[in-house]
């Protein structure tokens, strides 16, 4: 098969209008040449908008000074790769873009205008700050843990025999966890709470979760709420499924409810169980009555009554749904 032929300046031509980055020329005093499809899509102006005015007309003022310093380092000759900096849609948006200029010069190696292909790098920017703020968190996150792990061993082991001890770390280890996987599936920005709460309920042998009534309305908390609640619902779960094996009649309640825009969240716990109810460790005392209601900068009440662990907490607080 044979093809017409096809002069280089067609070829060019046509690479230059394909391309997905804008391309453009300009004379050395900033007036624009060409300006190619992927120009009209990045900077919203059209090539007949565009060729023939100044190229300033995409650059924000308090960055007209850095046209002239590329003009002048292009007129001697130099190129400029890979300079980050913003111009100004047609629709007044500022966009992130990374610059390549280089010099145009004729047989004699004298620079006749410049060339310029410009990489809309918006979202790279965005995914790099997202990294970063990632790492962040993460970091912030992985000494929490720490901290929480270390009074979880401190706490624990005051009242406990070694082999209690061991389980009880282990059951408070893995719940951390569970809390965990919830916070990294939600990509660190957020968790349902009716998951975290049927996360913790996992503890409890599924016959036996016939005698819990769980409600509430569907919200995304931020991790460090998770992180608080998941806290305090382990201990809850795990010390309410023990005493319902010695009350086959007993119930518990677990409602929430809560505003996303009023930043408002109301949690609540209360047994039916009866008995002869089991006082918390120092632990889980302490998480129910103060670290959890702290971290979520808002009030909890904790009591142990006649019918079993009473809890609620309440908060109105950025904490509890982030940013």
């Amino acid at each position: 098969m044979t093809f017409p032929p096809i002069s280089s300046d067609s070829w060019l031509a046509a690479l230059v209008e394909s391309s997905s980055d804008a391309i453009i020329s300009k004379t050395l005093d900033g007036i624009v040449m060409s300006w190619n499809a992927s120009a009209e899509r990045t900077f919203g102006y059209t090539a007949d908008e565009m060729v023939g005015q100044s190229i300033l007309k995409i650059i924000p003022p308090e960055r007209h000074d850095e046209e002239a310093l590329i003009l002048d380092r292009i007129g001697r000759g130099e190129r400029i790769e890979h300079f980050e900096t913003k111009r100004r849609r047609k629709d007044g948006a500022l966009v992130e873009i990374s610059l390549t200029v280089s010099p145009i010069m004729d047989e004699a190696g004298i620079v006749l205008g410049v060339s310029k292909i410009a990489r809309d790098i918006s979202e790279a920017r965005r995914s790099r700050e997202m990294q970063r703020f990632l790492m962040r968190e993460v970091n912030h996150r992985s000494k929490n843990l720490l901290a929480v792990v270390e009074a979880m061993v401190r706490r624990s082991a005051r009242q406990a025999e070694p082999a209690q001890f061991a389980q009880a770390i282990s059951a408070r280890v893995s719940a951390l966890s569970r809390t965990q996987d919830l916070i990294v599936q939600g990509d660190w920005l957020g968790v349902e709470l009716y998951d975290l709460v049927f996360a913790h309920a996992s503890v409890v042998h599924p016959e036996r979760l016939l005698q819990y009534a769980i409600s509430g309305p569907n919200l995304r908390v931020s991790p460090g709420a998770a992180q608080a609640l998941g806290l305090a619902l382990h201990e809850l779960f795990s010390g309410s499924c023990k005493r319902l094996g010695q009350a086959a009649n007993g119930r518990v309640t677990v409602s929430w409810s809560g505003d996303l825009d009023a930043r408002y969240l109301e949690f609540s716990w209360s047994e039916h169980i009866g008995g002869n109810p089991t006082t918390a460790d120092e632990f889980a005392q302490d998480v129910l009555s103060k670290v959890s209601p702290v971290s979520l900068n808002g009030v909890g009440t904790f009591s142990v009554t006649d019918r079993g662990w009473q809890w609620s907490v309440s908060t109105t607080s950025d904490v509890v749904f982030g940013p």
